[in-house]
């Protein structure tokens, strides 16, 4: 529980006071603990295979996959609050985008056999 801490406004406003140091590494260590969860079975999978682009790009895509839907979600959330040009733009931007990140591989193949 935080304690509740009076300054004085003139001090505050002159720079004399200092903001306590707060504890961050806390903080960055459950944030990065919590993006290594999620993609240690992703990169797991993908070495064990053969550790080939393909692999990698599975992986990839596989938690591109999670984002969008995340943003679908939110943009049928804006949709629904009234803010429908702003979500039709999200839902163009984030299937444009889908489209061209599921098809990257093919869009390469194609451009290296011209």
């Amino acid at each position: 529980m935080r304690k509740t801490e009076t300054i004085n406004f003139k001090n505050f406003m002159n720079g004399d006071w200092k903001k306590p140091k707060v504890n961050t590494e806390i903080k960055i260590l459950t944030a990065s603990s919590a993006g290594a969860v999620i993609l240690v079975p992703n990169a797991v999978f993908a070495a064990s295979v053969d550790g080939t682009f393909g692999n990698v790009h599975s992986a990839i895509m596989n938690m591109f996959d999670s984002g969008v839907v995340l943003v679908i979600i939110f943009a049928g959330a804006a949709w629904g609050l009234g803010h429908r040009t702003k979500a039709i733009e999200i839902l163009i931007g984030v299937c444009i985008g889908y489209i061209l990140a599921r098809h990257a591989v093919d869009i390469r193949d194609f451009l290296k056999s011209i």
